[in-house]
């Protein structure tokens, strides 16, 4: 017990001394020039302790960089993954962005076309294409407007393209609020239709050899038909066609052909609309409710 006392004596009489020594060389350092005895003594501590601080710097300089560099390195990769993140919002945004132009200009075309003689002479509806059945024995789509809305069977849909509006077909079934449309690319469909810039008519039907085609029929060898020439309906019903209002554009000629011995020519038609595409249609309201 005795020697645990004298052991904290000590320490406290040491740790007085060295404060008591600290206060001196402070105040002498004060009141002294840098050359007094104050002076020398700082002087010759630093010159001790000067080479073994250099030598910790030498030895922990490296550490620091590292640690550095690693704080760094993570921060770029946190700020790459920030920029990432930004420029994929960015690109969605001027997807979605692409996609509304787009929208914008495919109503536009269908507003251009109820600004025509023909479309002016009916009632019309906007939809919007729901569902799609493309297949080898199928063409159809469905939209979101029926019998409430006054649509009914036979009435023909207009799709938009760069010029106004196209036939993309007619409505085969209805129901209270939506109905199903037959393309005109369908294996079943024909249209009458007429060679706006001339006299030859005939029956626009799916090209059997490519289904994003048509072929107009029965059109006489006798008529001059020309590439780039529009089609259009003819506005008469021919045999099991519908009524469809007279003028409606459906495609322009892309090639024309004769065989040998045939007393009709076979006229290629590209369809103005795109029915891989289709998103928003117009309904004439032709028919009778």
């Amino acid at each position: 017990m005795l020697l645990r006392k004298n052991r904290v004596i000590r320490r406290r009489v040491i740790i007085g001394l060295l404060l008591a020594a600290s206060l001196t060389l402070l105040t002498l350092s004060f009141r002294e020039s840098s050359g007094g005895a104050a002076g020398a003594v700082q002087r010759s501590v630093l010159s001790i302790t000067g080479p073994a601080t250099d030598v910790v710097h030498r030895v922990t300089q490296p550490v620091v960089d590292a640690w550095n560099w690693s704080t760094g390195l993570v921060n770029a990769r946190d700020e790459n993954a920030k920029l990432k993140k930004q420029l994929g919002q960015a690109s969605n945004n001027a997807v979605l962005v692409q996609e509304q132009q787009q929208e914008i200009k495919n109503l536009q075309s269908l507003l251009n076309y109820t600004h025509t003689t023909d479309a002016r002479s009916y009632d019309w509806v906007t939809a919007a294409v729901t569902a799609n059945s493309p297949s080898d024995y199928r063409r159809t789509i469905v939209i979101n407007v029926g019998s409430n809305d006054g649509v009914a069977v036979n009435d023909p849909v207009i799709g938009p393209y760069d010029q106004g509006g196209a036939l993309v077909g007619r409505v085969i079934s209805v129901t209270g609020g939506n109905a199903i449309v037959r393309l005109i690319v369908d294996p079943e469909n024909a249209v009458t239709a007429a060679d706006l810039s001339g006299t030859a008519k005939g029956s626009v039907v799916p090209s059997p050899g490519d289904p994003g085609m048509l072929n107009m029929l029965m059109v006489s060898a006798s008529e001059v038909i020309h590439r780039n020439d529009i089609v259009v309906t003819a506005g008469y019903a021919g045999p099991l066609q519908p009524v469809l209002p007279r003028g409606i554009p459906i495609g322009k000629v892309s090639n024309t052909g004769i065989s040998d011995g045939d007393t009709d020519q076979t006229i290629q038609i590209t369809p103005f609309v795109d029915f891989e595409d289709l998103s928003d249609v117009l309904v004439l309201k032709v028919q009778p409710s």
